[in-house]
């Protein structure tokens, strides 16, 4: 049949659009193929965002990194009471933050946390008994010890010669002058309280205040409040360091004659423990608390490892005793279980903590410049 010109004509330009559809069609097939492609070959991006305190090093990030196989977006902290507030923060989902005893308490409390799933961790078989069951995680369901240790006396056996069992000895008049004490609000005036005969963790108002007139009696016998007072020890300016275990050792490593007490009323104890804020990345969590506490991990530097940290995993304690580390060294920050058994954790006391530090006020009013050396 005859087709006419614009019969011819309409034929050509449907067969053109027709062409025209088909290309554009083929380029966004291509298109969206090519996209799919590029999407199915990127491999998802695995972090942790870790809270900690501050002071780990850059070192010990990449190591971590290496084990987990997560790139670590590391926030720090000064103060527990700055962690918790970064952890109840709704600007930022942390994965997995360090924390301690009272503080860890109220997160729990607060229905901050996730439980912890020991059979998740294949390295929570390595830490040490007297690490677990604190008296703030007595179950073990909110935290995973990392290190720990207490505040105990350190003392310069060439000078001082009289006996020290306990807290209470160091109040013998014939220490005039010869005791670093720690300068810590809650350390010193729960010692205070322990002295008393009560409990650590006092919150009457009175026995807080009747602490605050024992650690005053002590005064003549304190030769300067510290944060960190072995060098005070080392260079002869007293002969008795109450502090903790890590400054202790510290001391004792560079001391040719020392013994090291752990108080008879029970020595005060810290914890620094990993725990999972509620709604973290568990996969991510688990994967960084299993590295964290690896013998792996905290033994990177060989003999070059701060043995004196008290770090929970047991194998840490038989390294260092098989690298030449001395046992009554290694006694100062790795205890024996029956020390944990006794000792004593900061707990939450609420608003009592303000009747501490006004107490304390009173106290470093009479302690002059003994205060922060």
């Amino acid at each position: 049949m005859k087709r006419t010109r614009k019969e011819i004509s309409m034929k050509r330009k449907l067969g053109t659009l027709m062409s025209c559809f088909m290309i554009a069609s083929a380029v966004l097939t291509g298109c969206q193929s090519g996209n799919q492609t590029s999407e199915s070959k990127a491999p998802e991006k695995k972090e942790i965002n870790l809270l900690a305190w501050g002071g780990i090093s850059d070192e010990g990030i990449q190591k971590l990194e290496e084990l987990t196989g997560y790139k670590i977006n590391y926030t720090s902290f000064s103060t527990l009471e700055e962690m918790q507030s970064k952890c109840m923060s709704k600007s930022m989902q942390y994965d997995v933050a360090m924390s301690s005893d009272y503080i860890i308490e109220a997160l729990t409390a607060q229905d901050k946390l996730e439980e912890i799933d020991p059979a998740k961790l294949s390295n929570y078989g390595d830490i040490k008994k007297g690490y677990l069951s604190p008296s703030y995680d007595p179950d073990n369901k909110w935290s995973v010890p990392y290190s720990g240790g207490g505040i105990g006396i350190l003392v310069n056996r060439d000078v001082v010669k009289d006996k020290i069992t306990s807290y209470a000895d160091l109040w013998n008049p014939a220490f005039s002058d010869q005791i670093i004490f720690r300068d810590d609000t809650r350390i010193a005036l729960s010692i205070g309280n322990l002295v008393n005969g009560n409990d650590f963790n006092a919150s009457d108002k009175d026995q807080i205040k009747a602490a605050g007139d024992k650690i005053i009696e002590l005064l003549p016998n304190i030769h300067a409040f510290a944060n960190s007072g072995y060098k005070l020890l080392l260079n002869g300016e007293a002969n008795i360091l109450v502090t903790s275990s890590a400054d202790a050792y510290k001391a004792a490593k560079e001391l040719g004659n020392w013994e090291y007490i752990n108080p008879s009323e029970g020595t005060h104890m810290w914890m620094d423990s990993y725990v999972i804020p509620k709604g973290a990345n568990q996969d991510a969590a688990y994967a960084y608390i299993n590295a964290v506490i690896s013998e792996e991990y905290l033994t990177r530097k060989g003999d070059e490892t701060n043995w004196g940290y008290g770090y929970t995993n047991g194998k840490v304690e038989q390294k260092a005793l098989a690298s030449g580390i001395s046992q009554d060294l290694m006694d100062i920050s790795y205890p024996s279980d029956d020390v944990y058994a006794k000792a004593h954790y900061m707990s939450n006391i609420g608003d009592a903590a303000l009747n501490y530090d006004e107490v304390w006020t009173e106290v470093k009013l009479k302690a002059g410049s003994k205060i922060s050396q």
